[in-house]
Order: structure tokens, then C-alpha cells, then sequence
């Protein structure tokens, strides 16, 4: 098992680190995020209180919450989560309207054709 990046970053990684095996050593900036919001010893002391199986999701938890958090450092995910919200939101108002206009337009489409199919008759003359 190859180490994390710790060791790039003056910290020391053993062969028994828990997050060698979640944090891969060619992606630096998930440790260089995690190690900036979080304490690294503390992540791995969770880590090592759960089940092996879901390990990896929580490494991953970690490391969104704390790119989270140096983006937005007030709201960090929340914030995005608001914003994810917001355009949903946004994206219903506007799928409501274009749903409103069609049937405004069907309903014309309609009305359009009864007139179009009485005038298309010619009476004859007899």
C-alpha cells in the first residue's frame, strides 16, 4: 500500500495509517483540503471507530466539507446545498411556465383548426 501525502507535506505516515488507504497519493489537494479545515488525527480516529465498508465514504464526506468549507467558509456545504435548492427551484418556475404556454398554444392550435376545417368546404350551388 502506497502512503498518503502526508509525507509531502512534513507529516509523518506509517504503514498502519488509516487513511493511506482513502486518500490516494495522486491527489494531494484532498489531503492539503482536509488537513487545512480538519484535524487530521481526529478524521482518523472517526475513521477508525466505523465499519471498514463505509470508510471511503467518509473520507469523501471529509474532503467535500472541507473543499466545501474553503470556498464558503461561513455555510461551507450548506451553502451549497442552498444554491442547489435555489436552482431547482428556479428550473420548476421555469419548466411551470413553459408548460403554461404549450397549452396556450395547443389550446389556440385547437380552436384554430374547426374554423380552418369550415372553411376549406366549398358549397355548391345547387
Amino acid at each position: 500500500m502506497e502512503p498518503c501525502k502526508c509525507q509531502d507535506l512534513r507529516q509523518q505516515c506509517t504503514e498502519e495509517c488509516v487513511l493511506a488507504p482513502y486518500l490516494q497519493p495522486n491527489k494531494p489537494e484532498k489531503y492539503a483540503s482536509l488537513s487545512t479545515v480538519f484535524d487530521i488525527s481526529r478524521v482518523a480516529r472517526y475513521l477508525m471507530d466505523i465499519e471498514p465498508s463505509q470508510r471511503q465514504a467518509c473520507v469523501d464526506s471529509f474532503c467535500f466539507e472541507a473543499e466545501a468549507r474553503l470556498c464558503d467558509p461561513i455555510r461551507g456545504s450548506t451553502g451549497l446545498i442552498h444554491l442547489l435548492k435555489r436552482q431547482v427551484q428556479d428550473l420548476e418556475l421555469h419548466l411551470k411556465m413553459a408548460k403554461r404556454d404549450l397549452q396556450e398554444i395547443l389550446q389556440r392550435n385547437r380552436m384554430a383548426r374547426p374554423q380552418d376545417h369550415q372553411n376549406s368546404f366549398v358549397r355548391s350551388p345547387l
